[in-house]
């Protein structure tokens, strides 16, 4: 599953291949930090994962991986998208839960989607980003996406963006947005306090 756009100039958005930009190609390995109005903290990109260097997608939001999983096998996502997994970055969670979303795809053969999470990405392949901060939990920008939001990654400027006016939404919502509970005890005391997996989910 890597992000495997060829398109040379501008494509008008149609569907869910919302590609506007894509440039040539990336052969360079390792990782980087990626910047923009989705990540004012930053987040971590797989370099190696993406073939192109700048695309826009339409964002498919979930609130789990198991639910990003589910759509997947329910025939829910489409070429191009962008899935947005968030509420990951609070607790610890199986980074290995990309990586069957990954394989999920790459046996449903749906290619050029790109992963999205405020959790870590372990060592899952294909174009993936993650440890997005501030996280969703957090009530960062990437609490706010919506289905059909346009997501602007650009790998060589090393920009992420989202098309949309957060600053509006959040003022919209007062309210904690969604966020998970896991019982009493330790582990809801945990989850209350840790930080953004950015700062290694420090207290």
């Amino acid at each position: 599953m890597q992000s495997q756009i060829n398109t040379q100039t501008a494509t008008p958005l149609m569907g869910s291949a919302a590609v506007v930009r894509a440039s040539q190609a990336t052969n360079i390995g390792g990782f980087a930090i990626l910047h923009g109005s989705l990540a004012p903290a930053g987040c971590v990109v797989r370099l190696d994962g993406f073939t192109t260097e700048a695309y826009d997608g339409r964002a498919r939001v979930f609130e789990s991986a198991g639910d990003a999983l589910a759509a997947v096998h329910a025939g829910r996502i489409r070429e191009c998208d962008i899935v947005i997994i968030r509420h990951e970055g609070d607790m610890a969670y199986r980074a290995d839960d990309l990586g069957d979303i990954s394989a999920a795809l790459e046996g449903a053969g749906i290619e050029r989607v790109t992963l999205i999470t405020d959790g870590h990405i372990g060592a899952c392949s294909g174009a993936v980003i993650g440890q997005v901060a501030p996280s969703a939990s957090a009530r960062g920008p990437i609490a706010y996406v919506n289905d059909d939001d346009i997501i602007h990654i650009d790998i060589a400027a090393r920009r992420i963006d989202i098309l949309a006016d957060i600053d509006m939404r959040r003022a919209a919502r007062m309210q904690k947005p969604g966020q998970k509970t896991f019982g009493a005890g330790a582990l809801e005391k945990y989850a209350r306090m840790v930080t953004s997996v950015t700062r290694d989910g420090s207290f």
